[in-house]
């Protein structure tokens, strides 16, 4: 009889306790960026109070400026709650079934509120060729709708600077005057 009461009670306690939230992860390859912006692929934030993770892994071919960016269009209770837009290094992939991507952190941003909806931007940074991936997690908001997120990754190649064309300009003349002052002389003798 007590077993029974104790089964009783442990069963009415595991129904009792609130289901865990499933963490949604998927992994989208962008491919190579040469100087250009790539659309992410837009991805849903799962229904009422998830929380969740995406994952856009892609290359870079040479040394670019890169700046991502994703936003949604979430009001109210439909926003994602603790949103967090990430740039990181691909180094590997975790072990499976999600097989996430791993590497160093760069740089994140936090979704910010706006009328329209959130937006999140990680500032430009100047990153060598190689493999990369762009985070973006939160917990979906606690109205059950799927919010469509959106996003681009954006890279430039690097344009020295005006002060650095100046310094360059100002080499080759003193070059220019330096050589010209001296063939005079050798003509002379």
């Amino acid at each position: 009889m007590k077993s029974f009461v104790l089964s009783a009670v442990v069963l009415a306690a595991v129904g009792a306790s609130p289901a865990k939230a499933v963490t949604e992860v998927n992994v989208q390859n962008v491919g190579s960026i040469f100087n250009e912006s790539i659309a992410l692929p837009a991805e849903d934030a799962p229904g009422s109070g998830i929380g969740f993770a995406q994952f856009f892994e892609f290359s870079l071919p040479t040394t670019e400026i890169v700046t991502a960016s994703v936003s949604d269009s979430g009001i109210g209770n439909e926003r994602v709650i603790g949103g967090v837009l990430s740039l990181n290094t691909f180094t590997s992939s975790g072990p499976g079934p999600l097989f996430q991507p791993l590497g160093a952190f760069i740089e994140s941003s936090p979704f910010i509120n706006s009328l329209g909806g959130q937006s999140a931007t990680v500032n430009p940074d100047t990153l060598a060729a190689g493999s990369y991936f762009v985070e973006v997690s939160g917990t979906s908001g606690s109205s059950p709708i799927h919010l469509a997120i959106d996003g681009t990754v954006t890279a430039t190649q690097s344009i020295p600077e005006p002060s650095t064309w100046a310094m360059l300009m100002l080499g080759f003349g003193g070059l220019a005057l330096f050589g010209a002052r001296k063939r005079p002389r050798e003509l002379a003798l």
